[in-house]
């Protein structure tokens, strides 16, 4: 085997060795994190899919209903009805935000609280990316 070959195979098991451990590392962070949305709210957030690229959550927020403070990464929120949001981030005033069903939103990473400030449930599936 040429030495081109070698230092390829080699820099392509250890980046897949990397990938690997980050993909680990980060299943574990969120597994262990005491503000995981599914630990602290877990009567409105189920978990629909996981696996190493993404976790899918199924959320149900009923009318006046508050989460406790709790975190989510980077990722995509798509709305199967209309509601009404009061949400407030850490170190950041309260804002209500209409969420219209058929909609979506993106949102980087962010510790918040969120209740349901209208007559209706709030039906949301959450993507959340682990990258």
């Amino acid at each position: 085997m040429s030495t081109t070959r070698r230092i390829l195979m080699t820099l392509s098991l250890a980046a897949a060795g990397a990938a690997a451990a980050f993909a680990a590392r980060v299943a574990s962070a969120q597994a262990e994190d005491p503000l995981d949305p599914v630990r602290v709210a877990a009567d409105t957030h189920r978990i629909a899919l996981e696996n190493k690229f993404v976790r899918v959550l199924d959320v149900r927020l009923p009318p006046g209903k508050v989460e406790p403070r709790h975190r989510h990464p980077h990722g995509m929120s798509v709305y199967f009805t209309d509601w009404d949001a009061k949400v407030t981030p850490d170190g950041k005033p309260t804002e209500t935000r209409h969420r219209a069903a058929g909609t979506f939103a993106w949102s980087e990473a962010v510790i918040h609280t969120v209740q349901n400030a209208g007559p209706t449930e709030g039906h949301i599936l959450r993507i959340e990316l682990k990258f």
